[in-house]
């Protein structure tokens, strides 16, 4: 009979066991294309097949509906007629192929608008996705610096300059942006006739020719070399170009880099010029320079670079290298540059010890270095792969164990998941396999990153030979800081990127000498003596700085801010007002009041934090701003929830300056293939738990992002949301016992205790882009790092408003504080006109619009300036005008947190009582009872020590908990 039990119990778990390890080894496949990693083997790609080429003028006559073609009068230069696709638009045509197989698409096109944000298209074949990379394919626009006369700073040191988009058309052929591939995209056609469909996700564009390519065959040096063994070799030319002065980029934040260092051109001994190409800027896959330079004799040429790789100690970068926007020969792909120090050094274009010449006819040529990860390619997917199997493996033994952790149970784990030792084995081979790939390119065996592998390899294997052991180190295999999936995580990013700063190029004869890349070890000391002594007499940035003569701004930002912000103040502020300012960065906002104490403090402070405000005006240190007449008239166009962080009884001491909204992120991709609908309310999310939870997925809310404290910031917008209070109008005691208030409260701990939303999600944007969590809330922080840092989903994700709660009256209620940092002035200022005017300028719409749009031109779109002035943030370019709007409906939802004296104390009790009912399992109300004691016993302790409250616990007068229509009526 026991037996007979037995095998039922097994049978059942294997049963249920297959059932979810089928899902969640199957969710990828099945809810989305594979990748081009894993289909790349059935591309047959065509050697010999036939080019065909497609002409906007052919799609025309197929009558397609809704194509709209442009004369070659308006074709902006190129000679025929062209097709218009707008955003969001498609463009669907038919080919007939003669010989069924692989080929390349190539595409001409020009991105017409004037915009930061480059192109990106999907193509599918025959009405489906070949491969998830086909969703999203990014084609680059070409930019330039507006000027190479740098100008100076207050300190002598160059500003870097802006940069502007160059309109002219472009042909690429569709490569992968994560990898920019040696062999580009591969796409299956099938004999005969094929529907070719383009979509145009983003920005305007106008497309000419489409070719289909069969493979792009690149000659061998050697037969480079024949084909020009005729040629005169150059003996003794010499030509230098500079790093810095390139004539196009691919990106508006690619930029020299400022410098003191003697060893580079042009050089100062304090002040700092921009001197070098700066590896950073260029490091990604796709990125690219482009010079020009004139060579005055026909003939064969060494080129040489002076570069210093001073970050991948480990690896070469690799670049692939045009002339005349071709490569010349197939070695000059994937170009290997190694490692090199904090040294620079010169590296002659050789094949081995051969040092290679290049045909370079009389007259202008283009020199183009572009980044690529190509040779990285298939370890990077592997090492990919790898992780998806240990989170396969780990999500089965969490579905056996119910996510339990008992270090007294043992466990026979591999009656339940019969795999799991084939798995932890195959997941060492793959990482044994890509560990000599890479010791094949690093010529090693004894770097960081080989050792890595090699350590994740021995701890996989450890566990194959005992999986029971797996069971309860769960943390050490897959979630934990140094599990093994984790350190795999970590060297993902030290593959993709090929960081490289250039100082010069030379292009020279055979016989030409070349300086050395670094000055002697005299010189050496000469210059670093040199440095020193006029160390003490030059005038350097310093922080915190005060200028009796000026009015003195504190900035609590990094110094491309400040350089921004005080070339705006040269060139529009002071030339207006006659008022001179001076600006210091702030990088410690806590010694403000110390610097008050002392009498050095500044006129006005900007980037001070959200609750910097209330607890410094409390303190009695910052200036009432409604002691200026207009400041009622001027804060009309702003929501009135901005200013309650900032108020106290009826005075108000600081602007709003940006703000962080908080929006639902959603993969589209993903919902798609699921069939689930973006959710409007918190009953909506509760309903697609079950489908989520099915394959492995969940949703993420902000509570789980946080640490131990959970801030006001994730708990009081359900408050807010379920029409809760947090404070009494009197702000003697809270209101956390308010049925709303119990409400909300309980069902922001129901999430994780009924419906069983992980606890703790450290890290969403990762979560994020696997596909493990395709779906939750978060702050605009990961609207940034999207856009920017995951090309693999470009065009795949989502925004929405965030989800709340459906009123009576049927509106969804979609609270969440936004305010970021606020602009102040000080009490002590002696100049409090001078500095309300200063804000009123720096708050300006026009102000903050051109700011948002130098700090993107010129150090990327990652530098987002989500200014609090809506006017000024609806006209930022970088942004999506789809996801604009989506914005602005969530500013709508803004609701501000009201300030107490004892604040922080409500804020941790209030999170005491969450912890308290979602991991020691007390019930909500209980917790809350807690919490209000403890809250009420520290605000009469605040109320007491700031006047509010006398020695015997009578009231003096009210703190009054300030609301929107408290600052409404400041605007009449």
């Amino acid at each position: 009979m026991k037996e007979t039990i037995s095998l039922i119990n097994i049978l059942l778990a294997l049963t249920v066991l297959f059932i979810y390890c089928f899902q969640v080894n199957e969710v990828y496949a099945e809810i989305l294309e594979p990748k081009y990693f894993e289909v790349l083997p059935e591309h047959n790609l065509v050697k010999d097949g036939q080019v065909v080429i497609v002409r906007p003028a052919d799609i025309a006559a197929q009558g397609g509906s809704g194509i709209e073609v442009l004369p070659k009068e308006m074709s902006k230069g190129y000679g025929e007629d062209v097709i218009f696709l707008p955003p969001q638009s498609s463009l669907t045509f038919e080919v007939n192929i003669p010989k069924g197989g692989g080929y390349h698409i190539a595409v001409d096109y020009l991105i017409a608008q004037n915009t930061m944000e480059n192109l990106n298209i999907s193509v599918s074949i025959n009405g489906e996705y070949q491969f998830y990379e086909s969703r999203n394919i990014k084609l680059p626009a070409i930019w330039r610096d507006k000027t190479k006369q740098y100008k100076q700073d207050d300190y002598g040191n160059d500003v870097y300059p802006s940069s502007e988009r160059v309109f002219k058309w472009q042909t690429a052929v569709l490569n992968t942006s994560i990898y920019n591939l040696t062999q580009p995209l591969v796409f299956n056609f099938k004999e005969g006739k094929n529907t070719v469909t383009i979509k145009n996700n983003h920005v305007e564009l106008m497309l000419g020719r489409i070719t289909i390519l069969p493979k792009i065959d690149t000659i061998s040096y050697s037969q480079y070399r024949e084909q020009y063994k005729d040629k005169p070799v150059i003996e003794d030319e010499m030509l230098i170009i500079q790093g810095e002065d390139y004539a196009e980029k691919s990106e508006s934040y690619i930029r020299g880099a400022k410098s003191n260092d003697h060893n580079v051109y042009p050089y100062h001994p304090v002040k700092k010029k921009i001197n070098y190409l700066d590896p950073e800027t260029w490091a990604n896959p796709g990125e690219s320079v482009t010079y020009i330079f004139e060579v005055k004799e026909s003939g064969l040429y060494n080129i040489h670079f002076k570069y210093k790789q001073a970050v991948k100690k480990d690896f070469p970068v690799f670049k692939h290298i045009y002339l005349d926007d071709k490569v010349p020969f197939a070695e000059l792909s994937e170009y290997a540059f190694p490692y090199s120090g904090e040294k620079y050094r010169n590296e002659t274009l050789s094949l081995g010890n051969e040092k290679v010449l290049i045909y370079l006819e009389k007259g202008t040529h283009r020199l183009t270095v572009e980044s690529t990860a190509s040779p990285y390619f298939e370890t990077y997917e592997s090492l990919v792969g790898v992780i998806k199997l240990i989170s396969d493996i780990a999500l089965q033994i969490k579905f056996v164990t119910g996510n339990k952790v008992d270090k007294n149970r043992d466990w026979n784990i591999e009656e339940y998941v019969p795999t799991i030792k084939e798995d932890l084995l195959k997941s060492a081979e793959k990482l044994q396999k890509e560990y000599e790939r890479l010791s094949q390119i690093a010529n090693k065996k004894d770097s960081y990153v080989l050792s890595t592998l090699k350590i994740a390899i021995d701890r996989l294997r450890v566990f194959a030979d005992e999986p029971d052991k797996l069971v309860n180190n769960i943390d050490q295999f897959y979630l934990g800081g140094n599990s093994i999936a984790q350190q795999i995580a970590l060297l993902l990013p030290e593959l993709l990127k090929q960081p490289m700063a250039i100082d010069c190029i030379y292009v020279t004869g055979v016989n030409a000498q070349l300086p050395e890349p670094n000055v002697n070890f005299m010189r050496s000391i000469i210059e670093g003596t040199k440095k020193l002594v006029l160390s003490f007499t030059a005038e350097r940035e310093t922080s915190q700085k005060i200028e009796e003569d000026k009015l003195n701004v504190w900035v609590n930002r990094s110094i491309p801010h400040v350089e921004v912000l005080r070339e705006k103040i040269e060139n529009e502020f002071t030339p207006k007002t006659g008022i001179k300012v001076n600006v210091s960065t702030m990088p410690d906002e806590q010694k403000l009041l110390l610097a008050n104490s002392a009498g050095r403090a500044p006129d006005v402070v900007l980037g001070a934090s959200s609750y910097r405000p209330f607890d410094f005006a409390l303190r009695g240190a910052l200036y009432d701003l409604r002691q200026f007449e207009d400041f009622g008239k001027y804060i009309r166009d702003y929501p009135s929830e901005m200013f309650i962080p900032f108020s106290i009884g009826d005075s108000c001491y600081a602007m709003p300056e940006t703000v962080n909204v908080s929006l639902l992120f959603y993969r589209k991709d993903i919902l798609e293939k699921l069939k689930l609908e973006v959710p409007e309310t918190w009953d909506d999310v509760v309903k697609m738990l079950p489908t989520l939870s099915r394959y492995g997925m969940s949703f993420n809310t902000m509570i789980a992002n946080v640490g131990g404290l959970k801030h006001f910031g994730v708990t009081v917008p359900f408050i807010h949301q379920f029409g809760g209070k947090i404070y009494s109008e009197d702000g003697i005691r809270v209101e956390l016992g308010d049925p709303n208030t119990v409400k909300a409260f309980k069902f922001m701990t129901d999430l994780y205790t009924k419906y069983s939303l992980p606890e703790n999600i450290e890290n969403f944007y990762n979560n994020f882009r696997y596909g493990v969590t395709p779906i939750g809330m978060s702050d605009f922080n990961t609207y940034i790092l999207l856009k920017n840092a995951a090309p693999e989903i470009m065009g795949q994700w989502g925004i929405a408003p965030s989800v709340g709660v459906r009123n009576e009256e049927g509106e969804v209620l979609r609270y969440h504080p936004a305010v970021n940092t606020s602009c102040v002035i000080m009490k002590s200022t002696k100049r409090p006109k001078e500095s309300w005017e200063f804000i009123k300028w720096w708050m300006d719409t026009e102000t903050q619009v051109s700011y948002a749009n130098e700090m993107q031109l010129r150090y990327g779109p990652e530098y987002i300036w989500t200014s609090a002035n809506l006017k000024a943030f609806m006209q930022c370019s970088v942004i999506d005008q789809n996801d604009k709007e989506v914005i602005l409906t969530q500013y709508r939802y803004i609701k501000e947190i009201p300030r107490n004296p004892a604040y922080f104390a409500v804020e941790r009790e209030l999170s005491n009582a969450w912890n308290k009912v979602v991991f020691d399992g007390v019930p909500p109300r209980i917790a809350l009872d807690q919490a209000i004691i403890l809250s009420n016993r520290e605000i009469r302790k605040k109320l007491k020590e700031f006047g509010y409250i006398d020695g015997e616990g009578n009231l003096i007068k009210p703190f009054e908990t300030i609301t929107a229509s408290k600052i409404d009526s400041w605007k009449e």
